[in-house]
């Protein structure tokens, strides 16, 4: 995704809390990723406990910050870029139960303040970052829960049929195989028609059909000109029980026992 940290901000002191009217006035796939309320589908369906506290790792404009915010008592942004926790700070000013973290996920300090906490709730989504080891970075994440906890991890899927057919691609993707492998009982979900916009979710225990995704295209991000009839691709692996493997993207929720 572009920089546009400084746009939105620019933005969010213009409009304030009201994004609708600002994408309105500011057609951009980039912003319409930051500020689209759709973006909270992804967790608004989650059951989060009232009392707990959370880490969102990678500040992502606060697209899901107000969400997790409103499901639980304390969220902690985490990001190593200033500017990206002020977008978070301009988007939610005077938010008590919020705390802007400037550091990185895997640094090598080992021990002091919010390290030593244990989270309900880690989340990342989207955030995989390509220039660490992604087994690291899960790792330390699943160390940062307590007992109980809950581990959230969005990505894109290396062969999701949308990026097959010739969508740009994140900087991280992964395969179904990868996430079981780093993710061991982890429960699986497939927005659709990604993690970012998602209109559906799906899970294994409802799983769609054929016919069900025949006309489910991307409505922002396909490219002008697609490498394949992408209903047709979907009515193939949905009838042949392979939508697990193909969906766009994965959400996996993964508790440390």
């Amino acid at each position: 995704m572009d920089d546009i940290r400084s746009e939105i901000r620019a933005l969010l002191e213009k409009y304030g809390t009201d994004t609708k009217r600002a994408l309105r006035e500011n057609k951009r796939l980039s912003y319409l990723y930051a500020l689209a309320p759709l973006r909270e589908n992804l967790l608004e369906w989650y059951d989060f406990r009232k009392d707990g506290r959370l880490l969102q790792v990678g500040a992502d404009f606060g697209a899901l910050t107000g969400l997790l915010l409103r499901r639980c008592a304390f969220v902690d942004v985490l990001d190593e870029e200033e500017e990206s926790l002020e977008v978070v700070k301009a988007r939610y000013p005077g938010e008590e139960r919020l705390s802007c973290i400037q550091e990185s996920l895997i640094s090598d300090k080992t021990a002091g303040s919010w390290r030593d906490r244990r989270y309900d709730y880690v989340t990342l989504i989207g955030s995989l970052k390509k220039e660490a080891p992604i087994e690291r970075q899960v790792k330390e994440a699943m160390r940062l829960l307590a007992p109980g906890g809950v581990l959230l991890v969005a990505a894109r899927n290396r062969f999701g049929l949308k990026y097959l057919a010739g969508a740009a691609a994140d900087d991280v993707d992964m395969t179904r195989r990868e996430l079981e492998a780093l993710l061991p009982g982890g429960i699986f979900y497939y927005p659709m028609p990604d993690y970012r916009l998602p209109g559906e979710i799906y899970s294994d225990a409802y799983l769609p059909k054929k016919g069900d995704l025949t006309g489910a295209l991307a409505l922002y991000d396909y490219p002008r000109y697609l490498l394949m009839d992408v209903g047709a691709a979907y009515d193939a692996v949905c009838g042949d029980g392979q939508f697990g493997q193909f969906a766009n993207s994965f959400l996996v929720a993964w508790k440390k026992e």
